[in-house]
């Protein structure tokens, strides 16, 4: 497990190939990221002066530093590559989101998608992808899928699938798999274990929950078990996970599983 003392101001950002921890500052309308000493990116937008404004999340993928950011009322996605800014309005009830090439994928909660009627209609569509550089937003699910995304929890992806896990009331969780490539949802599983979230190595998923992380098949078979340090794991304010790697912060510090190195 990594160790990496935290500052007052700094985000874990997670990346696929093992993410880093950056600082930030934010002055007026003004968001800066530190990777050491060097700025990585530097994005001016009203939303940054809000009172109520935070980062969520951040991951980077190649030149790109994606933000996951609220303003105290919607989501939104900001995105620094080479020198050019987006900024994408998402709204409420966003339950995760990857970025894969120049594509992000957003996924909602219930909440999100069936919520407040002053929420953006995008929302309704559950799964959609955006294209970073012109904006282009694809809906992913047809309607007899939607009708089964009760409350969605996270979403992983091995480059092939993206999984997704979904909870029921009557605790039949399950995840569905939407193939890259065919463009089709496929694969539910409903699971007899209790999962937190997913994370993905190559072409292998995992399983997360407490401190747990099981590796598991396409049938959500547990094939390993991983044990996270309990003292470790019951001294932490927060859990955080992406790509292969899961976070655990406490007051000072950092611990980072990272599932490639294992």
């Amino acid at each position: 497990m990594l160790k990496i003392k935290k500052q007052a101001q700094s985000i874990y950002a997670f990346k696929e190939t093992g993410g880093e921890v950056l600082d930030f500052q934010i002055e007026k309308d003004c968001l800066k990221l530190f990777s050491g000493e060097d700025i990585l990116c530097e994005i001016n937008d009203e939303i940054i002066s809000n009172r109520y404004f935070k980062v969520k999340e951040v991951k980077l993928s190649d030149e790109k530093v994606c933000i996951f950011c609220h303003d105290g009322v919607y989501n939104y996605l900001l995105i620094s590559c080479i020198g050019r800014h987006f900024k994408y309005t998402l709204g409420e009830g966003v339950a995760d989101f990857l970025v894969l090439n120049d594509e992000a994928y957003i996924i909602y909660s219930e909440e999100g998608m069936f919520g407040s009627e002053e929420n953006l209609p995008i929302a309704q569509l559950g799964l959609i992808k955006i294209d970073i550089f012109t904006g282009g937003i694809t809906a992913l699910l047809d309607d007899s899928i939607l009708e089964t995304l009760i409350d969605v929890q996270s979403m992983s992806c091995n480059n092939k699938i993206i999984r997704i896990l979904c909870y029921e009331e009557n605790d039949d969780d399950f995840t569905l798999d939407y193939d890259l490539i065919s463009k089709k949802v496929q694969n539910k599983v409903v699971l007899d274990y209790t999962v937190s979230g997913l994370l993905s190595v190559h072409d292998n998923f995992y399983a997360w929950y407490r401190n747990r992380i099981y590796q598991v098949n396409e049938s959500m078979e547990i094939t390993e078990e991983i044990i996270i340090d309990k003292k470790v794991y019951d001294e932490v304010s927060s859990i955080s996970i992406g790509y292969s790697e899961l976070v655990l912060e406490s007051e000072n510090e950092f611990n980072i599983v990272q599932l490639s190195k294992l």
